[in-house]
């Protein structure tokens, strides 16, 4: 061969080639690609819609350390951005970013995180539009080769995923943080480009072979593969028809409407794990987090949940729901061994091969399954903390899938003959392959019947009345057991929906909005002493202000008789999230009597410098017995709801008065408890009391006969031996104050401001003892000043006088 001889049908076959005949397949993939982009708006809008109503009207993502208020964008703002990475999601992309930050003490720390789920309804979405799209362009073109078609395929795939990810990375999230570098959030990757390609090629190639006629019912690895990938799909259509509508109708009456909004974003997902359960695999979880600055969170394990007993409670199915995800999948395996009967043709040979066949696509179709609803996660900030978690149907999935298409091979060959005969005529000669249009007895293989001698389709005798009546009688009944156990399904969800643990937690927390003390404990008892439940009843708390004026039920979570209920609080426009767990008490057929176990209650203190025996609290009267300290000040704490709290003193306490003080007791918790300070003082009639009493005082004092009276401010040096007939008259009153005695033995202490005069009259005797007595009248003036402790005692005022 002469040199370059090689090269000259290349060369002239690319001169002969119309770069033209690129464009429609250009167009396709940008138009398919337009249309996908629409639709992940459109889930996106809804979802935000859902997301708001359930949440009071607000879809904003909650501040944090990390994302101070006011730096992240709201949502409804990056639909666009976050349409068109949820694209990229859709072609097996994974969310991705790092984050660079300076902590204190800590230095420079790097992380990264990751995120992998497919929206698989949206995958779906873009292979059917680039399938509708290659059958469009199909037959708006002139014949082709078959290269040609597949040049014009290749460049749909390749324009497809050049549009998928180039927009990916253009249009990637920024998060503008002042103090953290956080890189845009994307979701390109290798992988998104090489299914984008993928996809883009094939789903655009089988819509062009679509318009092509349709093929004899040839033999062939081709027309073989052709129908054992239909026969999988019939299987898991006739599965996920049911299975998804179910569950998105369950979710929307246990948590209203709002919630169903979202389930075109986790619906197929949700479908994928509920088809492995009744396939008899399980559903596994795998978490693991570990950081050195919290040590006390590092945790890690994993789990496997079966489709029977308690193990799915804790994502809120019932385990009786697991027979029923059995019975669907046996229903769809007749199903499918009917079409696959039907399709296939009877087989009169035993080869290992034909057995071999559809229990293959079984497995394959399982490892995607396994793959496509894999939910995972991972994030690493390197020393300071790493974490990973995943939610995957468990890994022998497959190899269970391989055994129910050898069961679905069996119902085939044994079963599907029998169920084949009540299958329409018309709908029997659709699933049957088309006839060769001659005889062609070689291509018939050893084992299989010819397409033309299906028994499915041979002449069938007319129905008896009697037989008409009896299949009419099955059938109704079957649909009667049907429409009974779907009823009856539907309402034990509906009516336990409606008793579920949310239910307990939102009774709980409507009692604390109305103020019924008295209600929420007996929904919560707290397991306090009688005397520590003084505040809470509703004397008092329906006349606490501020108190919780709204709830949002996050979440649900029941695990057997157990369940975790996530609620947030808004009070006086504090936000917080607070976890409610609960346990079934008697649980009976509609109703599991959700019981709430007792959580701690914030407390309140009152504190009183002064001892007091009695509080106004909200205006009930509360005894609190003596509390309070005449040298500093004393408290008592009770238990207490959230609320505004108004401690005074009762109208009867004449001889004492205060200030009222007012408290918020909030929702949370905080280091010390809020505290209503009683600033305690004299009253006026406990100041007239005291002074009273110190004049009577004086009064006794200045009877007296003595030189110096006992516990008197009243002092005369004069002997008794040379003194007679004493009497004593206060000549000037002394003025005195009243204060508290802050290092005192007593709340108050009297002191003199200005020290008052007396004289003592009396009879002297001169001669002090020698010689005869000489008495003669004697005056004597002294200075008058004295102090007293001050303090009530059972509601009496009592002084303890001092001459100092």
């Amino acid at each position: 061969m002469a040199p370059g001889s090689g090269a000259a049908p290349m060369s002239a076959l690319l001169k002969s080639f119309d770069y033209k005949s690129l464009i429609p397949g250009a167009l396709v993939a940008a138009t398919s690609y337009v249309a996908v982009l629409i639709t992940a708006v459109i889930f996106l809008i809804l979802a935000l819609i859902g997301l708001s109503a359930s949440n009071g009207g607000n879809a904003e993502v909650p501040a944090s350390s990390m994302l101070p208020s006011g730096t992240v964008p709201s949502p409804w703002s990056l639909v666009g951005q976050l349409a068109v990475q949820l694209v990229v999601l859709s072609q097996l992309g994974a969310l991705g970013s790092s984050i660079d930050a300076t902590i204190p003490f800590m230095g420079n720390v790097h992380g990264s995180a990751s995120f992998f789920a497919v929206p698989l309804l949206l995958t779906a979405a873009s292979i059917a539009v680039l399938f509708l799209g290659g059958r469009f362009a199909a037959k708006r073109s002139s014949a082709q080769s078959t290269t040609g078609i597949w040049i014009e395929s290749a460049i749909a795939g390749l324009v497809f995923t050049l549009l998928v990810n180039i927009s990916g990375a253009v249009f990637a999230i920024s998060l503008p943080t002042p103090s953290v570098k956080i890189s845009p959030v994307g979701a390109v990757t290798f992988g998104s480009v090489l299914v984008a390609l993928t996809i883009g090629m094939f789903a655009t190639l089988a819509g062009r072979a679509s318009v092509r006629p349709r093929a004899d019912a040839g033999v062939g690895i081709r027309a073989a593969v052709r129908r054992t990938l239909e026969a999988v799909a019939v299987h898991y259509c006739v599965f996920l028809a049911i299975a998804i509508p179910v569950v998105v109708l369950i979710l929307g009456i246990k948590s209203g409407w709002q919630a169903t909004l979202s389930a075109p974003l986790w619906a197929p997902t949700a479908g994928f794990f509920l088809f492995g359960l009744g396939h008899l695999s399980a559903v596994s979880r795998t978490w693991n987090f570990h950081s050195s600055v919290a040590s006390s969170a590092n945790s890690s394990g994993s789990d496997i949940s079966f489709g029977f007993g308690s193990a799915l409670a804790q994502y809120g199915v019932p385990g009786w729901a697991g027979w029923l995800l059995l019975l669907l999948a046996l229903i769809s395996l007749l199903a499918t061994s009917v079409f696959w009967y039907l399709r296939r043709g009877p087989v009169v040979g035993n080869k290992i091969t034909d057995w071999a066949m559809l229990p293959a696509a079984f497995l394959v179709a399982g490892a995607l399954l396994t793959w496509l609803s894999s939910v995972t996660g991972t994030f690493d900030a390197g020393s300071l903390a790493t974490g990973a978690g995943s939610m995957t149907l468990a890994w022998w999935t497959p190899f269970v899938l391989m055994l129910w298409g050898g069961a679905t091979e069996a119902s085939a060959r044994y079963v599907a003959p029998q169920l084949s005969r009540y299958v329409p005529l018309a709908i029997a000669h659709k699933m049957v392959p088309v006839r060769p249009a001659a005889p062609v007895p070689a291509a018939v293989p050893t084992g299989y019947a010819a397409p033309g001698d299906h028994p499915a389709l041979a002449p069938r005798d007319p129905m008896s009345a009697r037989t008409k009546r009896t299949l009419g009688l099955v059938l109704g009944a079957v649909g009667l057991v049907v429409v009974l156990v779907v009823g009856a399904v539907i309402t034990v969800n509906v009516v336990k929906g409606g008793n579920g643990p949310d239910k307990a937690v939102n009774s709980y927390l409507q009692a604390l909005q109305n103020g019924e003390a008295s209600k929420a404990m007996s929904l919560a008892d707290p397991g306090l002493a009688n005397d520590q439940r003084v505040l809470l009843i509703d004397q008092i708390y329906a006349k606490a202000g501020k108190r919780i004026d709204g709830f949002d039920i996050v979440s649900s979570t029941v695990s057997e008789d157990h369940a975790t209920v996530v609620a947030v609080l808004h009070q006086d426009g504090r936000k917080q999230q607070t976890t409610f767990n609960l346990r079934k008490s008697n649980p009976e057929l509609l109703d599991d009597h959700w019981k709430m176990e007792s959580s701690p209650l914030r407390s309140l203190s009152i504190t009183s410098d002064t001892p007091v025996q009695t509080v106004l609290v909200n205006g009930q009267e509360l005894n609190v017995g003596r509390t309070g300290s005449p040298t500093g000040t004393a408290s008592v704490n009770y238990p207490a709801l959230p609320g505004e709290y108004t401690v005074e003193l009762p109208s009867s306490e004449k001889y004492l008065t205060a200030p009222k003080s007012t408290t918020l007791v909030t929702i949370g918790a905080a280091q010390a408890p809020p505290t209503a300070s009683l600033k305690v003082d004299a009253s006026d009639a406990l100041k007239s009391e005291a002074m009273a009493q110190v004049d009577a005082h004086l009064a006794e004092c200045v009877k007296s006969t003595d030189a110096q009276p006992a516990n008197c401010p009243l002092n005369n040096y004069s002997s008794s031996r040379y003194s007679r007939n004493l009497h004593w008259t206060l000549t000037t009153k002394p003025t005195f104050s009243m204060s508290k005695d802050p290092y005192g033995s007593s709340p108050w202490r009297i002191r003199t401001q200005t020290p008052g005069k007396a004289t003592v009259s009396y009879e002297r005797d001169n001669s002090y003892g020698f010689g005869t007595p000489d008495w003669k009248p004697t005056t004597d003036t002294t200075s008058v000043s004295m102090s007293a402790n001050v303090t009530l005692e059972d509601g009496k005022v009592k002084l303890t006088y001092s001459n100092y």
